[in-house]
């Protein structure tokens, strides 16, 4: 495991409906939608997640997650190729997303989006401070992705049921965003939650070949 300095990150970028498991088993596969996430929601292991009272059913996403090396002046239209080898390493990201309704503090009452819902509360990209040194090819061939609330089990799936290669998702996001060294391209999560944070006090979400990240849960007014 190599050390990495979230504090370092430039562009975070986090991808959505990239795995099988979230479209229409007769839809077929649409680019994953982007966004990025800010500096202030990404904490590390251990840290808090912060759920205020005004949010309910929140779930947690185990992604692996791509840390881009050295790309000198930037990577920006790559093809499959270049994306493949611009990528140092592989982290762990847990995208925690609430589901439910917004009360009327802060937001008008409203349902969530297109499936993930929204980003209302002040630590919602958890990531872990170590990378691994990783093949993008032993990803698209299968590795357990899994999270834990409390010690039950929420999610669990693999990266097989990815409907783009690492390569393909991060050359994808090169034609948006011209991405710099240590940016980070959260890959997606592979399936929905079993169980919410709600009343929880700790999640843990685990990667195969690439290791685990523990948060606790802290609830706030």
């Amino acid at each position: 495991m190599e050390k990495f300095d979230l504090e370092s990150i430039g562009t975070f970028v986090a991808l959505g409906g990239s795995f099988s498991t979230h479209r229409r088993q007769d839809a077929e596969p649409e680019w994953p939608i982007l966004w990025t996430v800010p500096d202030q929601t990404i904490v590390p292991e251990g840290a808090s997640i912060e759920i205020p009272s005004y949010i309910e059913d929140v779930v947690p996403g185990p992604e692996p997650a791509a840390i881009v090396g050295d790309v000198g002046d930037g990577l920006w239209q790559a093809t499959e190729e270049e994306a493949a080898e611009a990528i140092k390493g592989f982290t762990i990201s847990n995208d925690v997303t609430t589901k439910g309704k917004f009360p009327s503090r802060p937001y008008p009452e409203q349902e969530g989006s297109l499936g993930r819902g929204y980003k209302s509360f002040p630590t919602f990209s958890p990531t872990l401070s170590e990378y691994v040194e990783l093949d993008p090819a032993e990803l698209d061939s299968g590795v357990m992705v899994e999270a834990t609330i409390d010690d039950e089990t929420v999610v669990s799936g693999s990266t097989d049921t990815m409907d783009f290669t690492v390569a393909e998702l991060v050359a994808h996001v090169s034609k948006i965003i011209r991405l710099q060294e240590n940016d980070v391209i959260s890959l997606g999560d592979p399936s929905q939650p079993t169980g919410f944070l709600d009343d929880a006090s700790e999640v843990t979400c685990k990667v195969e070949k690439i290791g685990e990240l523990t948060n606790t849960v802290r609830h706030v007014d």
